[in-house]
């Protein structure tokens, strides 16, 4: 296998910058004229067209969730630097929590109000459907 057909972007025929619906219609097409549905000869098997397919559906699965598109680039990003030479640009620190956890209040409009604070988290009534 060689890095063009495992580069999620080459396999969906897309550039590193292409939007998050430019990614969803070329997966989308590609799905379409692939899937083993709409081949001429279902019952026939193919693997080089199933290998194809699962590479489709491999960059989809990776670049659809933001998170990890973006670790995906980043990773590409400091292979490419560290290939060339080039020092490595130093990674900004993350941001350090605040001393005080913050709190929100949630208050919702007729309801009765809550006898204490939740016991964990946020919480949330069930939700009532209106016709």
């Amino acid at each position: 296998m060689t890095a063009a057909n495992r580069d999620p972007y080459q396999v969906l025929g897309l550039s590193s910058s292409a939007s998050q619906s430019e990614i969803t219609s070329a997966y989308r097409r590609l799905l379409r004229e692939h899937h083993p549905d709409t081949r001429t000869r279902p019952r026939s098997s193919n693997p080089a067209a199933d290998e194809h397919l699962q590479r489709i559906l491999s960059a989809y699965a990776l670049l659809r969730d933001p998170e990890h598109r973006a670790a995906h680039d980043r990773a590409v990003t400091e292979r490419a630097e560290a290939e060339s030479d080039v020092q490595p640009r130093r990674r900004p620190e993350a941001p350090t929590r605040p001393a005080t956890p913050i709190r929100i209040r949630v208050v919702v409009r007729g309801s009765p109000p809550p006898q204490g604070p939740p016991a964990t988290g946020l919480w949330v009534s069930p939700v009532q459907w209106h016709r």
